[in-house]
């Protein structure tokens, strides 16, 4: 950004063309934003403005200049095409072993420049599809586009052949509009070229559906029931243990929570069989959940019902 202080100095006219609206030409302005103060000579009884200062951006159009188009054999180390562009847009032909080189500079009438935004872009005639390369400037602010068909074929041109439509597009804020020079038309050979594939954002998703893992085979029924009486083994000892040895049940109570907490714990015994036989687990949950809950809400009330016998003895 730079600032202005005197106008005339600086070959700058500005000219009143009515309704609030000043024509402004520079003739030694180079591109760029500029702060400008202006001077006011205002009838008496007129207010100039607080803020004298205004910004003005020059903006002027470039031209390509220097321009080298390319197109190597790299297994050949053959030149298939080399034009100045000078006739305008060249025509060729390219393959997995072509190599393009795009040298281009953009002057504006001062000199060299670089701005902003400068790219390759390829248009496939038939698809309409659009491939953008970036052209990077040197120190010498000389642009090049290096590409290799071989490597971009499949990342960037996703193995779609065919004829493709060569532009360089320039833009800037310092541009009065974008330039856009039509630079060549290559037809690209791919082995394995392929039509582009359809759109399917819109298109409805496949359902998803959960399946269980497939339950393992079973082991023959006789050693089923083996296993079957080896686990009850214990509880059958341990009554005739119980008989022996003359267990004291008097303090086994016939009230509804003595009740319910006995037989809350045979049905979790039973939930565990039927889990062991074959209901899936999600199953067994739901029950053990509500059964759990009356069997700890009843052997809490006999608990505390046989401490209070024993405090009233």
């Amino acid at each position: 950004e730079h600032i202005i202080n005197d106008i005339e100095s600086s070959g700058i006219n500005a000219e009143y063309g009515g309704d609030g609206m000043f024509e402004v030409s520079a003739s030694e302005l180079a591109r760029g934003v500029f702060s400008a103060e202006l001077g006011f000579e205002l009838p008496s009884g007129y207010l100039a403005p607080d803020n004298s200062v205004v910004k003005v951006k020059c903006v002027l159009p470039v031209e390509m200049k220097n321009a080298a188009f390319k197109l190597i054999d790299v297994d050949d180390n053959r030149i298939l095409t080399n034009s100045d562009l000078s006739g305008g847009a060249v025509e060729g032909k390219a393959d997995l072993s072509t190599r393009l080189i795009f040298d281009f500079t953009l002057t504006d009438g001062s000199g060299e420049v670089t701005l902003h935004q400068v790219f390759v872009r390829f248009t496939n005639t038939k698809t309409k599809q659009n491939v953008f390369f970036i052209a990077q400037a040197d120190l010498k602010k000389k642009y090049t586009i290096d590409l290799n068909f071989r490597s971009a074929a499949a990342k960037s041109f996703g193995s779609v052949g065919g004829e493709y439509s060569v532009d360089l597009i320039v833009g800037d804020a310092t541009l009065p509009q974008a330039m856009v020079v039509d630079v060549a038309t290559i037809n690209l050979e791919v082995p394995d070229s392929k039509e582009p594939a359809a759109d399917v954002s819109k298109q409805a998703k496949p359902e998803i559906t959960h399946l269980f893992k497939e339950p393992e085979k079973r082991p023959p029924q006789a050693i089923s029931t083996v296993f079957t009486i080896l686990v009850l083994l214990p509880a059958v000892i341990l009554l005739i243990v119980w008989v022996k040895l003359g267990a004291n049940v008097s303090n086994l109570q016939l009230s509804l929570p003595a009740i319910g907490f006995h037989g809350g714990l045979l049905a979790i015994i039973a939930s565990y069989v039927n889990f062991f036989l074959g209901v899936n687990m999600f199953t067994t949950v739901k029950y053990l959940a509500g059964v759990a809950i009356v069997t700890f809400l009843c052997g809490q009330r006999l608990l505390s019902s046989i401490a209070a016998a024993k405090k009233a003895k």
